[in-house]
């Protein structure tokens, strides 16, 4: 190896060290866990907003009216929305299992970025081996270059990326459906629920705030499914595809021969 490619190597190896020392302050590390955290706390208010639907249709159910002289017993008129409140506490479901992964990968990027850069300076220091010494040391060297740059630099990058285009994508479907939730669960208030429906007063706007739940049923879900997909989108397909074109990058080069 030549003089200048040497020093060129050792100072990627110094670089690479540098990187993965300081991995929680790496730029580009952290802007990948802004993207992160920033899908975490969206997804977070609408499991919130979903929950409180939850909340609101299972204490619905519940609402029971008394039997006459003549019929004896209670009834449950509001037992018909089950089947909503399953299917929102499905989507509640699939809202937090995405809102809890994407707060793993914002804690991990930093931890999994700096392996990344770890690999790259052992890399550089098997560079700088003599190869007759080491048999095969250039061919593993290339490996771990190739795979170390793909965590340290092609991850993060993937999600800045997303953060910029797939948010941008995005933003008008996500601000249609959001305001399109909050306009048919406004009525829908802890003031608006309470734990006393004895008086016919409670249960007649239960009826009414649950008739309207029910008239929009289609809408309200069809909403929160689209919010779920542009979670999804923001949050592993767009980075995940970004993800495979750089993998395939990477191990092209892991793969080339050494000359």
């Amino acid at each position: 190896m030549a003089r200048r490619s040497r020093v060129l190597v050792a100072c990627l190896a110094l670089l690479a060290v540098l990187l993965a020392v300081t991995h929680d302050r790496n730029p580009l590390t952290q802007a990948a866990q802004t993207h992160a955290e920033s899908v975490a706390t969206i997804s977070a208010a609408t499991y919130v907003s979903l929950r409180a639907i939850n909340a609101f249709l299972s204490t619905a159910q519940e609402v029971e009216v008394g039997g006459s002289l003549v019929v004896s017993g209670t009834v449950q008129p509001l037992k018909g929305l089950e089947p909503i409140d399953d299917t929102v506490e499905r989507i509640a479901g699939l809202i937090f299992a995405l809102m809890a992964v994407s707060g793993v990968l914002a804690v991990a990027m930093g931890p999994v970025g700096g392996i990344g850069w770890a690999l790259v300076a052992l890399a550089s220091v098997a560079w700088l081996a003599p190869r007759t010494q080491v048999p095969g040391m250039r061919a593993l060297a290339r490996r771990m270059t190739s795979y170390g740059l793909f965590l340290g630099l092609a991850l993060p990058l993937s999600f800045v990326l997303a953060d910029i285009f797939a948010d941008a994508m995005t933003e008008r479907t996500h601000a249609r459906h959001e305001a399109r939730v909050a306009e048919l669960t406004a009525q829908i208030a802890p003031e608006n629920v309470t734990a006393d429906t004895s008086a016919w007063e409670d249960i007649e706007r239960y009826r009414r705030l649950a008739g309207a739940v029910y008239s929009q049923a289609d809408t309200l879900i069809a909403s929160y499914l689209a919010l779920l997909a542009v979670f999804v989108f923001r949050i592993f397909v767009f980075p995940l595809v970004l993800l495979g074109l750089f993998y395939i990058v990477a191990r092209h080069f892991a793969q080339a021969h050494t000359a």
